[in-house]
């Protein structure tokens, strides 16, 4: 083969070469435009709240989708626990967060007793009520009150993808995402819910 040949094959590998780089960096562009599109979005909206069976509380939200460096930039004290707790960010999947509030109307009827303190008896009102996810109970004398209130929750936390579609065929492209947190106990009021998914 003459060096012009050559020359030429070698001009045609590099150029093919040149067009595959940057078709993949293309890809990676498109990827990381579509993900900051999609947590814009999610940041410009609000978790949604909503009741579920007339007296539990849940709340939706979209998902972000950050790296570890966005982690550790924009939500450096979530990002400092974590690291606190596993060690490495790195090993980070998925970071859920929710904000709840509980408020109970206490209701019951003091009852008499007595508390004996060095061997005095001391006439006071009792008072005991909750159910499965609260318990107060209180004794209240002349001058002094105690008590111990105790609220139980459970979260059931759900996520749903939706998947980009061509024609009638789904592809592994994420269309959308969205995290659902339920509260089990009717007292309570989720406030907020973040799903951050780490994107590596």
């Amino acid at each position: 083969m003459s060096k012009k040949t050559l020359l030429i094959i070698a001009g045609y590998l590099l150029m093919l070469i040149t067009i595959y780089i940057q078709d993949r960096q293309i890809d990676s562009l498109k990827l990381d435009r579509d993900r900051y599109k999609v947590n814009a979005e999610t940041l410009m909206e609000r978790s949604e709240t909503f009741r579920v069976r007339d007296s539990l509380s849940a709340a939706r939200v979209g998902v972000l989708e950050l790296s570890v460096k966005e982690l550790e930039k924009y939500r450096a004290d979530d990002a400092a626990l974590i690291k606190e707790l596993t060690g490495k960010n790195r090993d980070l999947d998925r970071i859920n967060k929710a904000q709840a509030s509980t408020i109970i109307t206490l209701r019951d009827i003091p009852r008499d007793t007595v508390v004996i303190i060095d061997s005095i008896p001391i006439p006071a009102k009792k008072v005991h009520c909750g159910d499965e996810w609260y318990t107060f109970d209180g004794i209240l004398t002349a001058d002094d009150f105690h008590g111990t209130m105790a609220s139980r929750d459970e979260l059931l936390l759900t996520e749903t993808v939706k998947y980009k579609k061509i024609l009638f065929w789904k592809t592994k492209k994420v269309k959308d995402r969205e995290m659902v947190a339920v509260s089990r106990n009717p007292h309570t009021t989720i406030t907020k819910v973040e799903h951050i998914i780490i994107d590596k």
